[in-house]
């Protein structure tokens, strides 16, 4: 008996032909697809059967990279803007980061979390990542991957070491050490559902760099994957003062961290050659298009697709980017490339080739399948296919902001370019319906957002952060508006 019947769906599969069914049907048993095709194959007999007609069914978004306790800064970027000097800005976030996450035990994170998977829910991801890298308080880690286990919610989660100047006293930490607690967190919550693993937050935060070796060891010792944060805000500078004359990816190849399969987040200013050389490894890489407006660089996702790589994307939490919309992102990644390349030509480089100007099939193949691969993901979610787990959305486009489709003509892009978190009916992981609606089943959403509300009140009340935020208060003016 089939347990779930979606029928008179726009089914976007993201299989391997990419067939789309515009009068199609999905079916589901046991969590998993049972069957995906046209209407007239669809199954007799279902114990519920879902009438998605005007409705988009699609696998579930895969939010590629992401901060999860840094839910609790959104509304920074106002604060902060504009960003000049990204590097400098970065020191300054991290001083309030780690500032308030002193504060942080598992308790206050769990709660702070909660508000962020819940977000990312309703917004039709069924899956996301994590680098925690805020270690000060040591069960801080326990309280995000618990929310993420209670929100239902697949997660490749990297509990990173970090030490160093930039990284308070009580948050550093010996390779050794780390390990052992990344082995504690796997023992705990590993599942078919998470993934725990070790992180290397970048080559900055380190003490030594060859912890960098040693984390890569200890990941291959317990048998995981590793997670590495490729970011290099420095273009090359901060090499170049070590002493290194190659670019970052090979950089971490001289520490071994690339001698086995890597999730690599943003991979930001890769040198061509280094981009040349990713054909013989496994990285899988997760582009993050808001901070590439942040520099004005752009995002060159051709370079990319010219070498056979579908990244996914990622968000970077809400530190980065307040609107955690996947229809957002996608939106971004095509304004970010088209930045890019007429910074390229400026510097007398040529255009891509047509066939690797991204389009509305591509980031959503980026957001899914994509997603899914960059998480090592893609042999149970991403795409739907029988035998594949049933992780899957239902937009409803038959609304004000996502019509005219001209007979569906138009809807792939209407996806990209024009619908909302707020469009996502229904969100399904393993065949569980955890939004429905546009609600969580699992949740009371005002109790989780009430919740989180009063444990970042106490932080703020106990760091001194109100001090140091807008005073956009009764009998107080900012920037040049009156508050009464």
């Amino acid at each position: 008996m089939t347990d779930t019947l979606i029928t008179n769906a726009y089914v976007i599969t993201i299989d391997p032909q990419r067939r789309v069914y515009t009068n199609g049907h999905v079916a589901m048993a046991g969590g998993r697809i049972t069957s995906v095709g046209p209407m007239a194959d669809a199954p007799r007999d279902a114990r519920e059967t879902i009438d998605a007609k005007g409705k988009v069914v699609m696998p579930g978004f895969a939010n590629t990279h992401n901060h999860l306790v840094q839910g609790a800064f959104r509304g920074y970027n106002d604060d902060r803007w504009p960003v000049l000097d990204l590097p400098t800005a970065v020191k300054n976030l991290l001083h309030q980061l780690f500032t308030m996450t002193r504060r942080m035990d598992g308790e206050r994170t769990n709660k702070i979390v909660r508000l962020h998977m819940l977000d990312m829910l309703k917004s039709g991801y069924t899956a996301t990542h994590d680098e925690h890298f805020t270690n000060i308080c040591k069960d801080s880690a326990d309280g995000a991957f618990s929310a993420v286990a209670e929100s239902g919610m697949r997660g490749f989660l990297a509990r990173c070491i970090v030490s160093g100047e930039r990284v308070p006293e009580a948050g550093s930490e010996t390779a050794e050490a780390g390990l052992i607690e990344v082995e504690r967190l796997r023992g705990k919550f590993n599942s078919d559902r998470l993934e725990i693993v070790p992180g290397i937050l970048n080559f900055h935060f380190f003490e030594d760099v060859e912890d960098m070796r040693r984390i890569r060891q200890g990941a291959d010792h317990m048998g995981s994957r590793l997670d590495v944060d490729m970011t290099d805000n420095s273009r090359g500078g901060t090499l170049k003062a070590r002493g290194f004359n190659g670019g970052q990816l090979d950089y971490y190849a001289s520490f071994g961290v690339l001698d086995g399969p890597i999730y690599a987040g943003k991979g930001h200013e890769l040198l061509p050659s280094e981009m040349d050389s990713l054909a013989d490894r496994d990285a899988r890489f997760s582009l993050v298009p808001v901070l590439r407006f942040f520099d004005g660089r752009g995002l060159p996702v051709h370079h990319f697709l010219s070498r056979g790589i579908l990244p996914g994307l990622g968000t970077d939490a809400p530190l980065v980017a307040d609107c955690q919309s996947p229809f957002e992102m996608m939106r971004k990644v095509i304004l970010a490339q088209n930045l890019a390349v007429k910074r390229e030509q400026a510097e007398g480089m040529e255009r891509p080739a047509p066939e690797h100007w991204v389009t509305a099939e591509t980031v959503l193949e980026m957001a899914t399948l994509g997603g899914a691969r960059t998480l090592f993901m893609e042999e149970t979610s991403g795409s739907l296919e029988p035998g594949k787990a049933a992780d899957l959305i239902i937009v409803d486009l038959d609304r004000a902001e996502t019509q005219p489709t001209h007979g569906n003509r138009r809807t792939p892009g209407m996806l990209v370019w024009a619908a909302q978190s707020s469009n996502v009916d229904t969100v399904f992981v393993a065949g569980e319906k955890l939004i429905e609606g546009g609600r969580s089943t699992r949740w009371n959403e005002e109790t989780v957002i009430a919740e989180a509300a009063q444990a970042l009140a106490d932080i703020a009340e106990e760091t001194g952060l109100y001090a140091k935020l807008p005073s956009r208060t009764p009998g107080q003016s900012f920037r040049n508006w009156q508050y009464l």
